[in-house]
């Protein structure tokens, strides 16, 4: 009993939600990256910065680890600034500078979702920090795709599939999974 009343909660917090890009959003999906960032500086500091060898470490752990994160995050900023999304069970609408345009359910061919392999495995620890990201597209049967990334919500992937049931879902394992 108490898991229906949980689930019909959350249905009727998602029959009209509204994801927006906020500092806090981005904060909180770079927060692996910053910790890796500030431990790197951390062990720099104690080893000593005056050291040639420390330099040998540092720089590759910043290129590997940090860079290509940053670059994924800005990515997704790039592509989705702007934007507003108004999620219900009927439609979704898109406001972009005061634009709305409302794509309705009946027009939704497919969702697909482009994540890493150990994000789609559900394993916790990731290898790299940006195996955390990923995003959502959903392809209208008419050709308009609406691009959803992870950093309006964290849990993007599962309230897609929770409003859209009946929609088809395709996950597609992608290393690095850039907006093109």
């Amino acid at each position: 009993m108490v898991n229906q009343f949980g689930l019909k909660f959350k249905i009727l917090i998602l029959l009209n939600m509204k994801l927006e890009l906020t500092f806090y959003k981005q904060l909180k999906a770079l927060f692996t990256s910053i910790i890796m960032f500030l431990a790197i500086i951390f062990i720099a500091y104690y080893v000593g910065f005056n050291d040639k060898n420390t330099y040998k470490i540092i720089i590759p752990l910043i290129v590997i680890l940090i860079l290509p994160t940053l670059y994924l995050h800005i990515n997704y900023y790039n592509k989705c600034k702007n934007y507003v999304y108004i999620l219900n069970k009927d439609e979704i609408k898109v406001i972009k500078n005061n634009r709305e345009v409302d794509y309705r359910k009946e027009n939704f061919k497919e969702i697909k979702i482009y994540m890493s392999g150990t994000r789609m495995a559900g394993l916790a620890l990731r290898n790299f920090p940006f195996e955390n990201y990923y995003y959502t597209k959903i392809v209208m049967h008419d050709k308009h795709e609406i691009i959803i990334p992870c950093l309006f919500s964290n849990n993007i992937d599962r309230i897609l599939v929770s409003l859209y049931n009946e929609i088809p879902v395709i996950k597609i394992k992608s290393f690095y999974p850039n907006i093109v």
